[in-house]
């Protein structure tokens, strides 16, 4: 019984808490940016070719959402990193792309 009442208890909670409503802060290219650049420097210093993975939904949503231009640009930079396979040209390309930011 006492777990029901918790279980009631705690949905009644959420229910009232899901009736406010969210306040989303607004996304600027700079935010997204900020969020792209040390990713970019990390792969421009390391080479990694995992780190490549994180760009994509930044760049194809998050930047996409308020810079279509700028998202079409680095998505095309960004198709040709992944097919890098060489550390050196993988840093290459990540400062060729920081440059472009």
């Amino acid at each position: 019984m006492r777990f029901l009442t918790s279980l009631l208890l705690l949905c009644a909670i959420a229910v009232v808490g899901c009736s406010e409503k969210a306040v989303v802060p607004e996304t600027s290219t700079e935010s997204v940016i900020g969020l792209i650049k040390p990713i970019l420097a990390k792969i421009a210093e390391s080479g990694d070719r995992e780190a490549v993975g994180e760009l994509k939904s930044y760049i194809e949503e998050s930047l996409a959402g308020v810079d279509q231009a700028k998202s079409d640009a680095l998505m095309k930079d960004y198709n040709e990193l992944q097919a890098m396979s060489g550390s050196s040209q993988i840093k290459a390309k990540a400062q060729e792309m920081l440059s472009k930011l």
